[in-house]
Protein backbone atom coordinates (compact mmCIF):
# COMPACT_ATOMS: atom_id res chain seq x y z
CA UNK A 1 0.00 0.00 0.00
CA UNK A 2 1.38 3.54 -1.28
CA UNK A 3 2.06 5.74 1.85
CA UNK A 4 -0.12 8.67 1.02
CA UNK A 5 0.75 12.71 1.80
CA UNK A 6 -0.87 16.02 1.70
CA UNK A 7 1.51 18.76 -0.04
CA UNK A 8 1.76 22.05 1.49
CA UNK A 9 3.94 24.93 1.16
CA UNK A 10 6.42 26.85 3.52
CA UNK A 11 8.91 29.36 3.46
CA UNK A 12 11.58 27.11 2.17
CA UNK A 13 9.95 24.93 -0.01
CA UNK A 14 7.48 22.12 0.00
CA UNK A 15 6.65 19.84 2.72
CA UNK A 16 4.55 16.53 3.14
CA UNK A 17 2.57 15.30 5.96
CA UNK A 18 1.70 12.07 6.19
CA UNK A 19 -1.78 11.35 5.81
CA UNK A 20 -3.16 10.21 9.22
CA UNK A 21 -0.47 11.50 11.07
CA UNK A 22 -1.73 15.12 12.07
CA UNK A 23 -2.78 13.89 15.75
CA UNK A 24 0.20 11.93 16.59
CA UNK A 25 2.08 15.62 15.10
CA UNK A 26 -0.27 17.72 17.33
CA UNK A 27 0.41 15.73 20.71
CA UNK A 28 4.29 15.89 20.51
CA UNK A 29 4.76 16.92 23.96
CA UNK A 30 8.61 17.10 23.84
CA UNK A 31 11.30 18.64 20.33
CA UNK A 32 14.54 16.88 19.80
CA UNK A 33 17.03 17.63 17.29
CA UNK A 34 19.77 16.19 15.53
CA UNK A 35 22.70 18.76 15.23
CA UNK A 36 24.14 18.08 11.78
CA UNK A 37 21.62 18.72 8.90
CA UNK A 38 18.94 20.00 11.14
CA UNK A 39 20.23 22.63 13.08
CA UNK A 40 23.73 23.34 10.93
CA UNK A 41 24.58 22.83 7.45
CA UNK A 42 27.47 21.12 7.33
CA UNK A 43 28.30 20.02 3.55
CA UNK A 44 31.13 22.66 3.40
CA UNK A 45 32.16 21.83 6.96
CA UNK A 46 31.88 18.18 8.12
CA UNK A 47 31.58 17.00 4.50
CA UNK A 48 34.19 18.67 3.18
CA UNK A 49 36.16 17.60 5.78
CA UNK A 50 35.59 13.85 4.76
CA UNK A 51 37.36 14.52 1.33
CA UNK A 52 39.82 16.30 2.21
CA UNK A 53 41.24 13.44 4.71
CA UNK A 54 40.45 10.97 2.24
CA UNK A 55 42.56 12.56 -0.72
CA UNK A 56 45.46 13.65 1.44
CA UNK A 57 45.55 9.91 2.65
CA UNK A 58 45.20 8.22 -0.45
CA UNK A 59 48.07 10.86 -1.58
CA UNK A 60 50.22 9.60 1.10
CA UNK A 61 49.49 5.67 0.57
CA UNK A 62 49.51 5.86 -2.99
CA UNK A 63 51.04 8.85 -4.66
CA UNK A 64 47.29 9.88 -6.06
CA UNK A 65 45.83 12.68 -6.38
CA UNK A 66 41.86 11.88 -5.92
CA UNK A 67 40.15 15.71 -7.23
CA UNK A 68 38.04 17.17 -4.47
CA UNK A 69 34.31 17.66 -4.50
CA UNK A 70 34.13 16.00 -7.93
CA UNK A 71 32.19 12.70 -7.55
CA UNK A 72 32.31 12.49 -3.07
CA UNK A 73 29.85 14.06 -2.24
CA UNK A 74 27.65 11.62 -3.93
CA UNK A 75 29.43 9.03 -2.43
CA UNK A 76 29.04 9.91 1.25
CA UNK A 77 25.27 10.19 0.44
CA UNK A 78 25.09 7.00 -0.55
CA UNK A 79 26.29 5.62 2.31
CA UNK A 80 24.99 7.31 4.79
CA UNK A 81 21.32 6.66 3.41
CA UNK A 82 22.60 2.60 4.99
CA UNK A 83 22.26 4.43 8.58
CA UNK A 84 25.93 3.02 9.34
CA UNK A 85 27.64 6.44 8.50
CA UNK A 86 26.71 8.87 11.18
CA UNK A 87 30.00 8.69 12.48
CA UNK A 88 32.29 10.58 9.90
CA UNK A 89 35.49 8.38 10.89
CA UNK A 90 33.37 5.55 9.85
CA UNK A 91 32.51 7.13 6.17
CA UNK A 92 35.87 8.09 5.45
CA UNK A 93 37.66 4.77 6.58
CA UNK A 94 35.42 2.91 4.36
CA UNK A 95 36.17 5.23 1.26
CA UNK A 96 39.78 4.80 2.03
CA UNK A 97 39.45 0.99 1.48
CA UNK A 98 37.47 0.87 -1.31
CA UNK A 99 39.66 3.97 -2.91
CA UNK A 100 42.62 1.39 -2.53
CA UNK A 101 40.81 -1.30 -3.67
CA UNK A 102 39.79 0.61 -6.54
CA UNK A 103 43.29 1.20 -7.83
CA UNK A 104 44.37 -0.12 -11.57
CA UNK A 105 45.15 -4.60 -11.12
CA UNK A 106 48.82 -3.24 -12.24
CA UNK A 107 49.56 -1.33 -9.59
CA UNK A 108 47.76 -2.96 -6.62
CA UNK A 109 50.08 -6.33 -7.98
CA UNK A 110 53.42 -3.82 -8.06
CA UNK A 111 52.08 -2.24 -4.39
CA UNK A 112 51.85 -5.72 -2.94
CA UNK A 113 54.92 -6.94 -4.65
CA UNK A 114 57.39 -4.22 -3.68
CA UNK A 115 55.63 -3.94 0.16
CA UNK A 116 53.86 -0.76 1.44
CA UNK A 117 53.86 2.03 0.74
CA UNK A 118 54.86 2.75 -2.42
CA UNK A 119 54.55 6.43 -4.30
CA UNK A 120 52.86 5.92 -7.76
CA UNK A 121 53.37 8.89 -9.02
CA UNK A 122 51.66 10.45 -11.89
CA UNK A 123 51.74 7.59 -13.59
CA UNK A 124 48.51 6.41 -11.91
CA UNK A 125 46.65 10.29 -11.83
CA UNK A 126 45.60 9.14 -14.98
CA UNK A 127 43.25 6.52 -13.81
CA UNK A 128 41.37 8.70 -11.35
CA UNK A 129 38.62 8.36 -13.47
CA UNK A 130 38.26 5.13 -12.87
CA UNK A 131 38.99 4.82 -9.35
CA UNK A 132 36.07 7.07 -8.70
CA UNK A 133 34.20 4.43 -10.76
CA UNK A 134 35.73 1.54 -8.64
CA UNK A 135 34.31 3.33 -5.49
CA UNK A 136 31.09 3.84 -6.78
CA UNK A 137 30.48 0.07 -7.92
CA UNK A 138 32.23 -1.22 -4.43
CA UNK A 139 29.41 0.76 -2.59
CA UNK A 140 26.32 -0.25 -4.50
CA UNK A 141 27.76 -3.92 -4.16
CA UNK A 142 28.37 -3.07 -0.32
CA UNK A 143 24.41 -1.68 0.21
CA UNK A 144 23.17 -4.46 -1.67
CA UNK A 145 25.01 -7.07 0.82
CA UNK A 146 23.03 -4.91 3.71
CA UNK A 147 26.19 -3.55 5.27
CA UNK A 148 24.33 -1.18 7.83
CA UNK A 149 27.07 -0.73 10.43
CA UNK A 150 30.19 1.15 10.08
CA UNK A 151 33.54 0.09 10.55
CA UNK A 152 32.60 -3.59 11.03
CA UNK A 153 30.42 -4.28 8.36
CA UNK A 154 32.80 -2.64 5.97
CA UNK A 155 35.96 -4.69 7.39
CA UNK A 156 33.18 -7.80 7.03
CA UNK A 157 32.47 -7.10 3.66
CA UNK A 158 36.64 -6.68 2.32
CA UNK A 159 36.73 -9.94 4.27
CA UNK A 160 33.77 -11.86 2.18
CA UNK A 161 34.09 -10.40 -1.12
CA UNK A 162 37.50 -8.47 -2.04
CA UNK A 163 40.58 -10.69 -3.58
CA UNK A 164 43.33 -12.00 -1.83
CA UNK A 165 45.81 -8.87 -3.35
CA UNK A 166 42.54 -6.47 -2.00
CA UNK A 167 43.00 -8.17 1.35
CA UNK A 168 46.38 -7.18 1.62
CA UNK A 169 45.76 -3.69 0.48
CA UNK A 170 42.81 -2.88 2.63
CA UNK A 171 45.27 -4.36 6.03
CA UNK A 172 48.42 -2.01 4.99
CA UNK A 173 44.83 1.39 4.61
CA UNK A 174 43.88 -0.40 8.29
CA UNK A 175 47.92 -0.22 10.27
CA UNK A 176 48.61 3.54 8.22
CA UNK A 177 45.53 4.97 9.21
CA UNK A 178 45.29 3.29 12.66
CA UNK A 179 41.56 2.84 12.26
CA UNK A 180 39.20 2.00 14.31
CA UNK A 181 40.71 4.31 16.56
CA UNK A 182 40.34 7.46 18.41
CA UNK A 183 42.41 11.15 18.44
CA UNK A 184 45.18 11.44 19.05
CA UNK A 185 46.45 7.00 18.14
CA UNK A 186 44.62 7.22 15.34
CA UNK A 187 46.33 9.36 12.28
CA UNK A 188 43.17 9.28 10.37
CA UNK A 189 40.46 10.12 13.44
CA UNK A 190 43.48 12.64 14.64
CA UNK A 191 43.76 14.42 11.13
CA UNK A 192 39.97 14.51 10.86
CA UNK A 193 39.67 15.75 13.74
CA UNK A 194 42.25 19.21 13.52
CA UNK A 195 41.12 19.28 9.85
CA UNK A 196 37.62 19.99 11.37
CA UNK A 197 37.97 21.21 14.74
CA UNK A 198 41.18 23.24 14.02
CA UNK A 199 44.34 23.34 16.17
CA UNK A 200 42.68 25.23 18.92
CA UNK A 201 39.35 23.26 19.72
CA UNK A 202 41.34 20.31 18.93
CA UNK A 203 43.41 20.49 21.77
CA UNK A 204 40.33 21.62 24.18
CA UNK A 205 38.96 18.36 23.28
CA UNK A 206 41.76 16.14 23.59
CA UNK A 207 44.37 17.91 25.82
CA UNK A 208 47.60 17.87 23.52
CA UNK A 209 48.42 20.08 20.54
CA UNK A 210 47.27 18.80 16.64
CA UNK A 211 49.92 16.57 14.46
CA UNK A 212 49.10 16.84 11.27
CA UNK A 213 47.30 20.06 10.64
CA UNK A 214 47.45 23.48 11.84
CA UNK A 215 45.39 25.46 9.61
CA UNK A 216 42.49 26.62 9.81
CA UNK A 217 39.61 24.10 11.20
CA UNK A 218 36.45 23.72 8.35
CA UNK A 219 34.12 23.82 11.44
CA UNK A 220 34.31 27.84 10.48
CA UNK A 221 32.11 26.80 7.46
CA UNK A 222 29.47 25.40 9.56
CA UNK A 223 26.27 27.53 8.49
CA UNK A 224 23.33 27.66 11.49
CA UNK A 225 20.07 26.84 9.91
CA UNK A 226 17.64 28.39 12.62
CA UNK A 227 17.56 31.44 14.45
CA UNK A 228 16.94 32.73 17.58
CA UNK A 229 13.11 33.85 16.82
CA UNK A 230 12.60 30.14 15.69
CA UNK A 231 13.47 28.11 18.61
CA UNK A 232 11.50 30.41 20.45
CA UNK A 233 8.45 30.01 19.03
CA UNK A 234 8.96 26.09 18.61
CA UNK A 235 10.33 26.49 22.86
CA UNK A 236 6.52 28.05 23.18
CA UNK A 237 4.78 25.33 21.59
CA UNK A 238 6.77 22.63 23.22
CA UNK A 239 6.68 24.52 27.17
CA UNK A 240 10.49 25.08 26.86
CA UNK A 241 10.97 21.25 26.70
CA UNK A 242 13.38 21.29 23.38
CA UNK A 243 16.69 19.05 23.12
CA UNK A 244 19.82 17.78 21.07
CA UNK A 245 20.45 14.53 20.35
CA UNK A 246 24.07 14.64 17.93
CA UNK A 247 27.03 12.56 17.23
CA UNK A 248 28.89 15.69 17.95
CA UNK A 249 31.00 16.45 21.43
CA UNK A 250 29.43 19.31 23.34
CA UNK A 251 32.51 21.92 22.80
CA UNK A 252 31.90 21.56 18.76
CA UNK A 253 27.70 22.25 19.45
CA UNK A 254 28.60 25.29 21.34
CA UNK A 255 30.92 26.31 18.94
CA UNK A 256 28.75 26.28 16.04
CA UNK A 257 25.20 27.32 17.76
CA UNK A 258 26.45 29.69 20.21
CA UNK A 259 24.10 31.19 22.28
CA UNK A 260 21.26 29.54 20.48
CA UNK A 261 22.15 27.01 22.90
CA UNK A 262 20.75 28.90 25.35
CA UNK A 263 17.08 27.14 24.00
CA UNK A 264 18.05 23.76 24.70
CA UNK A 265 17.52 21.43 28.14
CA UNK A 266 21.23 20.24 28.24
CA UNK A 267 21.02 18.44 31.13
CA UNK A 268 18.76 16.16 29.16
CA UNK A 269 20.34 16.62 25.25
CA UNK A 270 23.17 14.13 24.49
CA UNK A 271 26.08 14.64 22.95
CA UNK A 272 27.33 10.91 22.05
CA UNK A 273 30.89 12.61 20.78
CA UNK A 274 31.75 13.40 24.27
CA UNK A 275 31.85 9.84 25.03
CA UNK A 276 33.64 8.52 21.64
CA UNK A 277 36.64 11.28 23.56
CA UNK A 278 36.26 10.37 27.11
CA UNK A 279 34.50 13.27 28.10
CA UNK A 280 31.13 12.04 29.22
CA UNK A 281 29.31 14.23 31.59
CA UNK A 282 29.09 13.57 35.46
CA UNK A 283 25.79 11.96 35.70
CA UNK A 284 25.46 11.02 32.43
CA UNK A 285 26.08 7.60 30.64
CA UNK A 286 28.39 6.51 27.49
CA UNK A 287 25.89 6.06 25.02
CA UNK A 288 26.31 4.22 21.96
CA UNK A 289 26.36 6.03 18.42
CA UNK A 290 23.49 6.30 16.24
CA UNK A 291 21.14 4.38 15.17
CA UNK A 292 21.16 2.84 18.88
CA UNK A 293 17.98 4.18 20.14
CA UNK A 294 19.48 4.90 23.85
CA UNK A 295 19.84 8.62 23.30
CA UNK A 296 16.61 9.22 22.06
CA UNK A 297 15.17 6.91 25.11
CA UNK A 298 17.23 8.90 27.64
CA UNK A 299 15.82 11.99 26.76
CA UNK A 300 12.50 11.15 26.03
CA UNK A 301 12.53 9.81 29.74
CA UNK A 302 14.42 12.91 31.10
CA UNK A 303 11.98 15.21 29.71
CA UNK A 304 8.77 12.79 30.80
CA UNK A 305 7.47 12.65 27.35
CA UNK A 306 4.40 10.84 26.27
CA UNK A 307 5.05 11.42 22.58
CA UNK A 308 8.54 13.01 21.69
CA UNK A 309 8.83 14.73 18.38
CA UNK A 310 12.73 13.50 16.42
CA UNK A 311 13.68 16.14 14.03
CA UNK A 312 16.36 14.63 11.56
CA UNK A 313 17.68 14.32 8.63
CA UNK A 314 19.53 10.86 7.84
CA UNK A 315 18.52 6.69 7.76
CA UNK A 316 20.05 6.34 11.23
CA UNK A 317 17.69 8.77 12.57
CA UNK A 318 14.62 6.98 11.13
CA UNK A 319 16.35 3.97 12.78
CA UNK A 320 16.19 5.26 16.27
CA UNK A 321 13.01 6.46 16.23
CA UNK A 322 11.34 3.24 14.37
CA UNK A 323 13.50 1.09 17.35
CA UNK A 324 11.56 3.04 20.05
CA UNK A 325 8.61 3.24 18.61
CA UNK A 326 8.95 -0.49 18.27
CA UNK A 327 9.24 -0.81 21.62
CA UNK A 328 7.50 1.31 23.81
CA UNK A 329 5.92 3.74 21.13
CA UNK A 330 5.79 7.60 21.39
CA UNK A 331 8.03 8.73 18.47
CA UNK A 332 6.79 11.15 16.14
CA UNK A 333 9.38 11.78 12.98
CA UNK A 334 10.08 14.55 10.66
CA UNK A 335 12.58 14.80 8.03
CA UNK A 336 14.54 17.64 7.02
CA UNK A 337 15.79 17.67 3.77
CA UNK A 338 16.88 20.88 2.49
CA UNK A 339 21.06 20.40 3.93
CA UNK A 340 21.30 16.94 1.55
CA UNK A 341 23.63 16.40 -0.83
CA UNK A 342 20.20 15.10 -3.33
CA UNK A 343 17.66 16.93 -2.09
CA UNK A 344 15.08 14.95 -4.52
CA UNK A 345 16.33 11.81 -3.41
CA UNK A 346 15.85 12.45 0.25
CA UNK A 347 12.44 13.44 0.12
CA UNK A 348 11.99 10.34 -1.96
CA UNK A 349 13.85 8.14 0.82
CA UNK A 350 11.75 10.01 3.05
CA UNK A 351 8.63 9.10 1.40
CA UNK A 352 9.05 5.21 0.80
CA UNK A 353 10.29 5.10 5.49
CA UNK A 354 6.59 6.65 5.49
CA UNK A 355 7.77 9.03 7.95
CA UNK A 356 4.87 11.62 9.63
CA UNK A 357 6.57 14.76 8.16
CA UNK A 358 9.00 16.06 5.97
CA UNK A 359 10.08 19.59 5.54
CA UNK A 360 12.70 21.39 3.61
CA UNK A 361 14.31 23.32 6.70
CA UNK A 362 13.52 23.22 10.56
CA UNK A 363 12.86 26.72 10.08
CA UNK A 364 9.48 25.76 8.58
CA UNK A 365 8.64 23.29 11.74
CA UNK A 366 6.82 26.47 13.97
CA UNK A 367 4.86 27.38 10.42
CA UNK A 368 3.35 23.76 10.26
CA UNK A 369 2.53 23.48 13.96
CA UNK A 370 0.63 27.08 12.93
CA UNK A 371 -1.22 25.13 9.93
CA UNK A 372 -2.29 21.86 12.20
CA UNK A 373 -3.73 23.89 15.31
CA UNK A 374 -6.23 25.85 12.45
CA UNK A 375 -7.30 22.50 11.48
Amino acid sequence: MTTRYTSIRTEHGPAWIRRGAERALRNADVAAFDCDGVLVDTRNSYDATTVRVVERLIGEMFGVRLPREREAPRLIHRLRKTGGFNNDWDTTYALCLFAACSMPTRFKESLTARRFPVPLGGAINAAVPAVFSGVSRIIVEYVNSKGKAGHPSVDRFVRETMSAVDQRICAFVRAYTGYPGSPPESRLATLYDEMYHGPVLFKELYGVGPKYFAGTGLITRDRVLVTGADLRRLSERFGDKLAIDTGRPRKAVEYSLGNLLSFFDLDASVFIGDGEIGREREGVPHFEKKPSPASLLHIRDRLGSSNLLYVGDSAEDIMMATDVRTSSEGVTFAGVYGASHDARDQVQFFRREGVELILPSVRDLSGVYRRLSRN
